[in-house]
């Protein structure tokens, strides 16, 4: 299974992507950390099984010494629309580390916009098996 993988969060990078290869073998991972830079990997490689897409982006990588540019709050939904308007039909589903993206009204919107988002989780780090257990449910109905 290749994954997409867009977040910029250390922390929760490294433990949503220990928890994949825990739990999935033959999964390949590709990392991007910010809207610019996973709209590129979007539109050059269209072969992923499933993007895990963060809602709140910096609009560039940030290195050493950069901020990243403006940080997007709504960078999730701006990719979602980007994908929608290239055609690029790649199951999606969002990791969030806010409740107010987990609320059903804006679950129930990008449903409604989107036939490629899946839904989305809440990854809790005070409730990691809660957040890996929704992961996985979702992945393996996939």
């Amino acid at each position: 299974m290749k994954v997409l993988f867009i977040e910029d969060n250390p922390q929760k990078l490294k433990q949503v992507c220990d928890f994949l290869k825990e739990q999935y073998d033959e999964i390949e991972l590709t990392i991007q950390k910010s809207y610019n830079s996973g709209l590129r990997e979007l539109i050059k490689n269209k072969s992923f099984s499933l993007i895990l897409l963060d809602m709140s982006l910096p609009n560039y990588d940030i290195e050493q010494g950069e901020s990243g540019g403006d940080f997007e709050k709504f960078a999730g939904k701006f990719l979602l629309n980007e994908m929608y308007r290239r055609d690029i039909t790649n199951n999606v589903l969002i990791i969030t580390m806010y409740l107010n993206y987990v609320d059903e009204e804006f679950s129930t919107e990008l449903k409604d916009n989107f036939p490629n988002y899946l839904g989305v989780v809440y990854y809790n780090v005070k409730e990691p098996d809660g957040w890996k257990n929704e992961l996985k449910e979702k992945i393996d109905n996939l």
